[in-house]
């Protein structure tokens, strides 16, 4: 049996438990699912695999999530826009933009406010993040990185937020753009300034942390431009 197979099944397996959990709860009043910290700890895995499990089942109509409020079964009420409406209407400039509004601020708040454990869970993953092999390991670490540092802001509502915008930013098609981007010297230099930024937060340096982000961003969109001579970076 190969390991994608293997993987697979294993979230298959996580899939159906949690749906299995949610029809066992169809006739309480509350539709509301337990939190990811909570499902990872009665399914005992990861709260990523869980993350990656919540977003199939939302794909799938099985469940929907409102920030700030949680995840609920069933399917989301017509009226209510959801992230993928909003981000039909975006580009990948708009995801920059609010990136650059919002996460140079996480981290800022994170070197106040993170607690010894989460500096050395955001040590750990861009630890992982620099030994990715290719551009799909890489992407899961990077994107861990990032939330890891929102995590760790302490401000619950702020968290929320990016994760509104990281919901966002994986619904935009990027295309071939996005791979060459993340060519393997690429990602050494990111993972470089993934170092600085974890240096400032474990020193609680707020400003060095929130200028080491948005030399970060200012990176990422100047790479994006490169790759577009002429263009702005907005399609």
């Amino acid at each position: 049996m190969t390991r994608q197979r293997i993987t697979n099944e294993i979230r298959s397996a996580l899939e159906e438990g949690i749906e299995a959990m949610m029809s066992e709860a169809a006739d309480r009043t509350e539709a509301r699912l337990p939190t990811e910290r909570e499902l990872a700890e009665r399914f005992q895995v990861s709260r990523h695999a869980i993350r990656q499990a919540l977003e199939r089942l939302e794909a799938k109509g099985s469940l929907w999530r409102h920030v700030g409020r949680g995840t609920f079964r069933g399917r989301r009420s017509e009226a209510e826009p959801t992230t993928a409406d909003v981000a039909a209407f975006c580009s990948p400039r708009h995801i920059y933009d609010a990136r650059r509004m919002l996460e140079p601020s996480l981290a800022s708040l994170a070197a106040l406010n993170a607690t010894p454990a989460q500096i050395a869970e955001i040590q750990a993953i861009c630890r992982r993040c620099a030994a990715a092999r290719n551009m799909d390991d890489y992407e899961v670490f990077d994107e861990a990185f990032h939330r890891a540092i929102a995590q760790a802001c302490g401000n619950p509502l702020a968290a929320e937020l990016f994760e509104t915008v990281n919901q966002a930013r994986k619904k935009i098609i990027w295309g071939a753009m996005r791979r060459a981007v993340l060519r393997p010297e690429r990602r050494a230099f990111f993972s470089e300034q993934h170092r600085e930024i974890v240096d400032a937060i474990a020193k609680r340096d707020a400003h060095a942390a929130w200028q080491a982000v948005m030399s970060h961003m200012e990176t990422v969109a100047q790479t994006y431009e490169a790759l577009r001579p002429g263009e702005p970076f907005i399609v």
